[in-house]
C-alpha cells in the first residue's frame, strides 16, 4: 500500500469526489432533460423531397409512414386524385364534407385526405405537385389506418406511389 502523507491523501480523496461526481452527472443529466416534441412537416411532398432515394437497384420502393409525417392527431388517410372518375371524387367530396371549389383538381395537384382521430375534428387535406410526388398512380377506393405505410419509388425525378418493376 502507498504511504501518502495527510495532504496528499486529501487531495486523493478530493479527486476520487470529483471523479464520483462527474460519473454521476454522466449518467443522471441526460435522464433528466426533458424530450423534445417530434416536429412533423405536415406535408408528404416535404417530407419526400428531404428524402434521399436508396442507389440499388435491389431497393424496388421505399415505404413511408404518414403517421411520422402528418402525426397522431389524424386516424387515417386516403387520396384525392384528378385522374379518379367523377363519381368517385364525388363520393370522397360528400363523404368527408369537402367543398369542390375549394379544390385544384385541374390535374397537377392531387390531395392526401387526412381523417381527423376525434369525432369533432376537420378532416386536413394536404395539396400534392403531381410532377413532384404522384401519389395518383392508382384511384383508391378506401381510407387507410394513418400509420400504414405507403410504397414510393423515384421515376425520372419524381417520387411514385407504388413499386418499381
Amino acid at each position: 500500500m502507498l504511504k501518502l502523507s495527510n495532504i496528499n491523501r486529501r487531495w486523493v480523496g478530493l479527486a476520487l469526489a470529483l471523479w464520483l461526481i462527474v460519473l454521476v452527472a454522466i449518467i443522471f443529466i441526460p435522464l433528466s432533460r426533458g424530450t423534445t416534441a417530434a416536429a412533423y412537416p405536415n406535408s408528404l411532398e416535404k417530407a419526400l423531397q428531404l428524402s434521399e432515394p436508396a442507389k440499388s437497384d435491389a431497393v424496388m420502393g421505399e415505404l413511408v409512414n404518414p403517421a411520422r409525417i402528418y402525426g397522431e392527431e389524424y386516424a387515417g388517410y386516403t387520396m384525392l386524385c384528378p385522374n379518379e372518375p367523377a363519381e368517385m371524387i364525388d363520393a370522397k367530396l360528400d363523404a368527408f364534407g369537402l367543398d369542390a371549389s375549394e379544390l385544384d383538381l385541374g390535374g397537377e395537384s392531387g390531395y392526401m385526405v387526412l381523417l381527423p382521430a376525434r369525432q369533432s375534428g376537420d378532416v386536413m387535406l394536404d395539396p400534392v405537385n403531381l410532377n413532384a410526388v404522384n401519389i395518383c398512380t392508382v384511384p383508391q377506393t378506401e381510407s387507410f389506418r394513418i400509420d400504414a405505410a405507403i410504397p414510393f419509388f423515384v421515376e425520372d425525378g419524381t417520387w411514385t406511389m407504388g413499386i418499381a418493376s
